[in-house]
């Protein structure tokens, strides 16, 4: 999450930089895009849909070739900068979520139902085999390797710990913020 919103973050301050749209103007949507696609986890939180395994809340709006041109073209009408902007945000938060501590999104549903994640999958044990370039789970294999790798603690283990994963996303998130204010 805190990934998420440094991307919003930077990709407003350029989208100001770049094509003098006003940061005050930009920065609320960007935001808002950058956690849109996980409304979904709300949704199910408030329902209890899927308690038991986090990775399940990407089942609604984590689909890249459904999500990104219905977005972008309903943005489209309404502002052509904010369709941008959608686009950029929404990408770089599909391949957030494809690279570490997730279990990959369905990036070429509906043409296929496997989960595809890339580089480096978090695991509660360090255990050979979780560095590759793409991991490609079936429903069959996504359970059972969250049952072997699956860690129901993730938030405190990555997030309240030196973790490299923290660092990364706290570091880019603080410097985003530092750029935020200078840009202002």
């Amino acid at each position: 999450m805190f990934l998420d919103f440094a991307f919003a973050i930077l990709v407003s301050i350029l989208a100001n930089v770049f094509f003098d749209i006003p940061l005050a103007s930009i920065i609320y949507f960007a935001l808002f895009f950058s956690i849109l696609p996980d409304l979904d986890f709300v949704i199910y939180k408030i329902f209890g849909i899927h308690q038991d395994k986090a990775y399940k809340h990407r089942d609604l709006f984590h689909y890249p070739l459904l999500y990104l041109p219905i977005g972008f073209f309903l943005l489209f009408l309404i502002s052509k900068t904010l369709a941008f902007i959608f686009l950029v945000i929404s990408v770089l938060h599909f391949l957030h979520d494809s690279i570490a501590y997730g279990r990959g999104i369905k990036w070429l549903f509906p043409f296929s139902k496997n989960s595809f994640a890339f580089i480096y999958l978090y695991s509660r044990v360090v255990k050979l085999g979780l560095w590759q370039w793409i991991f490609v789970f079936n429903d069959k294999n996504l359970a059972k390797w969250d049952d072997e790798h699956g860690d129901e603690n993730w938030i405190e283990n990555i997030y309240y710990k030196a973790h490299p994963i923290a660092i990364i996303e706290f570091s880019t998130f603080f410097t985003s913020l530092l750029l935020l204010y200078f840009s202002y």
